[in-house]
Order: C-alpha cells, then structure tokens, then sequence
C-alpha cells in the first residue's frame, strides 16, 4: 500500500529511440486504416504516398504487389543485419509484423503496410546511432592531429567532420562560423585548433541532439504505454522530460479520482500521486481516498514493468504508506477534461491493432 511515490527515470537511450520507433510505425499503420475510412466515406482526394503506393499496387496486379513486398522485406533484412553489428537485433526482431499465414491478398497488403512503415522509422534510428559509433572509431584513429594535418589538407578534414552532421538540417552559427574558417585555412597549427575545437564542437551537437531524441521518445513511450494500460491521458507534451511538467491520468471507472504524474527534469526523477478532482470550496475528506491510494498502488508495478519492456527504467527513491498524507484535492476547472467511458469503448472499437 502507498500513498506519492517517487522515482528515478533513466534508460538505454538506443533502446528508447527504438521502441519509440516501433509506435510511431505503428500510429502510422492506424493512421492510415483512418484515413482509408475517411477516403471510403467521403471520397476525400488526399492519399498519403503509401496508400497511392497500395493503390496501384492493386490496379497492377498481385506481381506488383508481390515486388514491392520484396523489396520491403530486403530493406528490413539491410536494418536487421545493421542492428546485429550494433548489438540490438533483439529489439528489431520484437516489433517485426507477423508475415500472413496464406495468400489472401488483404492480409498482405496489411502486412506490407506494417514493414513499409517500420522499416521507415527505424532506419534513421539505426543509420545514426552506426554513425556515431564510426565517428568514436574515427575520432581514435584521428587524435593525433598533427599526424592528421601531415596526411590530409584542412578541407578534406572539414568534409569529414562535416559528413557526421550531414542529417542536421540547421547548424548552430558557432558551428558554421568554425567551418568556414577551417575551409579557408591552410595546413599547420591554426588549422590543426580549429579542426580540434570543430570535432568538439560536433560531438557536443551530436550529443544534444540524441539527448533531445531521446527525450521526445520518453514522453511518446509514457503516453502510448498508459494508454495500452487502459488508463485515459491528457497529451503528454514533447518536452515534459525536457522541461518539466505534469501530466494526468485516470481509468473511466475512477470517477473524481486521477493520478498527477510530476517530472522534474533537473534531477531526472517523477513524482506519481493520487488526487481528487472537487468544485470550488469543497474541502471535505472521504473514506474512499484511502481506498484509491491502494488501488493505483496494485496498478502501479504494471507501469514500471510495460515502461522497463520499452527502455525506460523507472527506481523507486520515495514510497509513502497510504493515507500518510491526505490525497491532494484539486479544483475541477485546472484539471483535464477527460471523455466518458462509452465514448473511449467506442474509439477503442476504432483501433485495429494494438501498438507496440
């Protein structure tokens, strides 16, 4: 039995960036059954390019089909065989669509939607974190710089450090500002600083940038874990793990009762308490806090668990008994208006498959 527990988040940022992969397909999939219904009702235009994909592929026939199944199944074959050398093959393999047992052409167009959309979101995934690990091999074969600068001139270095950023769209100006200094300088000791201080530079970028991947991931693995819990969630903004923040939780059942989860992004640690949601003024206390304390305590094991299969590991650093501080009562009109129960069954009854 406990009443506000706390823990300490952390996690395998590449397994993190995976399973969160995994979703994103998957919402994909979803999507896209969604907007299929959409097209079938109201004969809507837009097509997302894998639904043109998918229709043309039926107007060519089952041989068209069939290559563009190939073709998928070889790019998923290029990223299992990447992820073996990265060592993380187990995660790919766990989110693999199941091939259709038969020939019925709709299962396969299902199925081919499902790798399409897989391969699509864990390549870059895979692709960078590869990269990166090039970049610390090279960065140990490349530390003597005055070796360096004998055997290469400052550009052909430049290039080098700059491929490791290639998928950065913007670069920071003090990044930009090195590199053009670099392409305008010639071999020796000037040179042999700013390629040191640019490599820094990069790799201080390029740890940011996972950093901040990894974050995102964080907050879509919490709200899409709580919902294949069955509990209903208000949106989890992007940068709860970055900034902070609150988000709230509930079953339909629960009535007036919530959870307020509260990340402290400093520390890296989340505070779970049950609250209860009251009209302006109302004060009163109720025999049945005590009884909604133990009830998310039965619950909360499984969250821990579902978030531990994802990447994210969660350490319990604080655990209050039930009852040891009363629930916390919040006024309705600041809290999340959340739907009713009948209107959840009838948006569950919606979803075809059930995310990763």
């Amino acid at each position: 039995m406990s009443g506000p527990t706390t823990v300490l988040i952390t996690g395998d940022g590449l397994v993190i960036l995976l399973a969160a992969a995994a979703i994103r397909a998957a919402m994909s999939v979803a999507q896209a059954h969604h907007n299929a219904d959409l097209l079938r009702t109201h004969q809507d235009a837009e097509q997302t390019d894998l639904q043109e994909r998918l229709q043309q592929a039926g107007v060519l026939g089952k041989q068209a089909l069939q290559e563009q199944l190939q073709i998928a199944e070889q790019d998923y074959a290029q990223l299992i065989a990447l992820a073996e050398k990265i060592g993380c093959s187990a995660q790919i393999t766990a989110s693999q669509p199941v091939p259709p047992a038969g020939t019925d052409e709709q299962e396969i167009i299902e199925y081919l939607r499902s790798l399409q959309a897989l391969v699509h979101e864990l390549r870059p995934v895979l692709l960078q974190e590869s990269a990166r690990r090039a970049d610390a091999l090279s960065d140990e074969g490349d530390a003597n710089l005055d070796a360096a600068s004998a055997a290469s001139l400052p550009q052909d270095r430049l290039a080098r450090l700059l491929k490791r950023i290639a998928h950065i769209e913007q670069l920071p100006e003090h990044i930009a500002q090195l590199a053009r200094e670099l392409e305008k300088s010639l071999p020796g000791a000037r040179a042999d600083m700013l390629a040191s201080e640019l490599r820094l530079q990069i790799q201080t970028l390029l740890e940011a940038e996972k950093k901040r991947q990894v974050e995102q991931a964080q907050a879509l693995i919490l709200e899409q874990t709580l919902k294949d819990l069955g509990y209903q969630v208000e949106e989890v903004s992007h940068t709860l793990f970055v900034e902070g923040g609150v988000v709230h939780f509930r079953r339909a059942s629960w009535d007036k009762y919530m959870v307020r989860m509260r990340m402290d992004s400093k520390t890296g640690q989340a505070n779970f308490n049950v609250i209860r949601s009251v009209k302006q003024g109302e004060n009163e206390r109720s025999v049945l806090d005590h009884l909604a304390e133990d009830r998310w305590c039965s619950e909360f094991p499984a969250l821990m668990a579902a978030l531990e299969a994802r990447g994210i590991h969660m350490q319990v650093t604080r655990l209050l008994q039930a009852g040891e501080l009363p629930v916390q009562l919040v006024v309705e009109d600041k809290l999340p208006q959340f739907a009713e129960e009948e209107q959840i069954e009838s948006h569950s009854q919606l979803q075809s498959k059930k995310l990763p």
